[in-house]
């Protein structure tokens, strides 16, 4: 329902909490809308414990109260102090909403709002909110924003936010500010000349970003080789010091500077207009496409690659590659893609670009939205809003009609499969009296759609019947296109360490497959893990998710192991194990380099081969799709050695802390 006309000329008293004022996305983003609203008319009170954005939020006419927000977390005295004087500012005021945008303000505002009767709206500007605290706080929220399709579901996924109460409403951008134009200053601070390309990074140097900076900069060092190619990062954070590292490694490599820092900027519209390419995710690829730039898109969650016109709206449901991904980001990719962004040049896609931009995220057209908002939260009779974003329609080129003889034929259910360009698989499967469950696990690597394939089963000197249920097999394996079957009984137990080792030196194929006897692979996991190791070279190891049942098959849950991307580092770092060893895929260099797994840590094997990969420089990746089944009974492993697991995890801890 609309708001009533005596409603939305009146002027409200808003009472905007961020915490902080450090430079980035949420505070940018908050000025910007504090900005227009103040404009319409309305008075904007921002509380906040300063910081270097706090200039511009007075430059604007913005009132800024200082209020002593310590951590994300206020505690005793210090939330104490917060809530006496954010009650006073209500009632001083005469505060009518507020707004708050991250999590300690909204701690704050939480309370205040269930004892003055003040409605609060929340702001959700991504997913690195914590999500216990978050979820005992949302439900005092009147409303909630979201800033992209990806948080939103996020807040409804997993906080069960109902969607009548939550909008999509994005970030505003001021393209009045944010227009083409030249900037040579900027190039000639760092010391690149006008006809050597320039590339922009714009990130908080934090939060996962690392890797992205970490690609750019080894593409950019082999561009540099190719056209003398610059890379300027604009940004800080608290892994500066190791991107700094490996910058003056480049650019001693090269006896020059190639890679630039510029450090934060307040404003970074002379970054965007200097370069020939921005690199950047959510508000920075937004800002650079209405500077008129080309724009390549990569954050926190991943790559999504260049923004064209006909994909922009497909962008913006992943938020342009920070709260969501089409691909992960390599630096083979952002090599391909700066250099044929740098072939092109200057085309009308990037007017196209900034009129969508305009078209959608306008700040004026953003901070009308959040002021309906506001007067139906204060009515009483909110409609949830989701902005509509569109691209423009993709262009038809016509193509001449193809001779009958080119048409392409699916093949017949029953013809040869044809694999002569696939690389061989290996899949490498230690068995030891598991007869009753080894029946299921090869009918599910018989039933995998990738060919060629070699099966290597390591019987671990098993007592039961284990023998005969290969021979059952091994006659299968016969009659099976494209699968040759392997089964070598070793003449003593030897452990699983040695039994997976053995394996892995027989193994005769490009990329080695890992399973468990008592385990199951759907039975597309390994087409699935050789086409992302394929796609995505700088990768050496990919597990993927998986489901826990026992009895019944049917009968599966979630499991909660499986970490993925930066997560993946950080994990093994801590010393806990987030990858599904069963469902590992490795290149055959992975062993070449670290052999095979340690015997001495039994039961932490497999944690120790992945840390021991990630120490070496390999990189690992988990798929999200769940495509290993992994059973749970009472005589596997992982039930007898769990304690030796704790106890590294433990000294892990221990040895961080010291």
């Amino acid at each position: 329902m609309d708001p009533s006309p005596d409603s939305e000329n009146r002027s409200l008293n808003i009472l905007m909490l961020v915490d902080s004022l450090g430079i980035g996305g949420t505070e940018t983003h908050v000025l910007g809308i504090a900005s227009a609203l103040l404009g319409r008319k309305h008075k904007i009170i921002i509380g906040t414990s300063g910081g270097p954005m706090t200039a511009r939020y007075q430059q604007a006419g913005l009132e800024v109260v200082h209020m002593p927000f310590q951590t994300d977390n206020p505690l005793y005295t210090n939330y104490t102090a917060l809530l006496s004087q954010t009650r006073e500012l209500v009632r001083e005021r005469s505060i009518d909403l507020i707004h708050a945008h991250q999590i300690a303000g909204l701690k704050v505002a939480a309370q205040v709002s269930q004892e003055l009767l003040v409605p609060l709206v929340l702001t959700v500007h991504g997913m690195f909110y914590p999500r216990r605290r978050l979820q005992s706080l949302i439900d005092s929220c009147a409303h909630v924003i979201a800033v992209s399709p990806p948080a939103a579901a996020w807040v409804r996924r997993h906080l069960g936010y109902p969607a009548k109460q939550l909008s999509v409403i994005p970030n505003g951008i001021d393209i009045k500010h944010f227009r083409p134009g030249d900037a040579p200053d900027f190039r000639r601070e760092l010391g690149v000349a006008e006809n050597e390309p320039l590339v922009t990074l714009c990130s908080r140097i934090a939060w996962g970003k690392t890797r992205v900076i970490e690609d750019t900069m080894s593409a950019v060092e082999e561009l540099n080789g190719e056209n003398g190619v610059h890379l300027a990062l604009v940004g800080s954070g608290p892994d500066s010091p190791f991107v700094h590292a490996m910058a003056n490694m480049i650019n001693h490599r090269h006896g020059r500077d190639i890679i630039h820092f510029t450090g934060a900027l307040l404003d970074p519209v002379d970054a965007y207009r200097a370069a020939d390419v921005v690199i950047g995710t959510a508000r920075v690829a937004l800002e650079a496409m209405s500077v008129g730039k080309p724009v390549i898109a990569a954050g926190n969650s991943g790559y999504f690659g260049p923004v064209t016109p006909e994909n922009f709206a497909q962008g913006w449901e992943v938020y342009f590659g920070d709260h969501d991904f089409l691909s992960l980001p390599s630096k083979t990719q952002f090599q391909r893609d700066i250099r044929e962004l740098l072939r092109k040049g200057k085309t009308t896609e990037q007017e196209t670009l900034r009129r969508l931009v305009a078209a959608h995220f306008r700040l004026d057209t953003v901070a009308a939205a959040i002021e309906e908002l506001y007067y139906q939260v204060l009515d009483g009779q909110v409609e949830a809003k989701v902005a509509e974003i569109k691209g423009a329609a993709p262009k038809i080129q016509p193509q001449p009609a193809p001779a009958p003889a080119a048409k392409p034929q699916l093949p017949a259910a029953d013809s040869e499969p044809k694999h002569q360009d696939s690389p061989l698989v290996s899949v490498v499967i230690p068995t030891f009296n598991r007869a009753e469950f080894l029946d299921q696990c090869l009918e599910s690597v018989f039933a995998q759609t990738y060919r060629p394939l070699e099966v290597l089963v390591m019987d671990d000197h098993s007592q039961d019947q284990t023998e005969a249920v290969m021979a059952k097999w091994a006659e299968q394996a016969e009659r099976t296109q494209g699968l040759t079957l392997v089964h070598y009984r070793l003449p003593r137990n030897l452990g699983f360490a040695k039994a997976v080792t053995i394996g892995y030196m027989l193994a005769q194929g490009e990329f080695i497959a890992n399973h468990d006897s008592d385990d199951i692979s759907h039975p597309e996991r390994l087409t699935q893990q050789v086409q992302f190791l394929r796609l995505n070279p700088d990768y050496s190891l990919v597990g993927t998710n998986y489901e826990i049942f026992s009895d019944d098959f049917n009968d599966r849950k979630k499991a909660f192991l499986v970490r993925y991307d930066n997560n993946i580092v950080s994990c093994y770092r801590s010393g806990n194990h987030c990858v599904c060893f069963g469902s590992l895929v490795m290149r055959r260099q992975v062993v070449d380099r670290l052999g095979g797994l340690s015997s001495f840590l039994k039961g932490a094997e497999d944690y120790e081969y992945v840390a021991r990969a990630i120490v070496q420089g390999f990189n690992v990746q988990n798929l999200r799709t769940p495509l290993y089944y992994y059973r749970e009974h009472g005589e596997q492993r992982s039930r007898e050695f769990y304690g030796m697991r704790s106890a590294i995890s433990s000294h892990a801890r221990e040895g961080a802390g010291s």
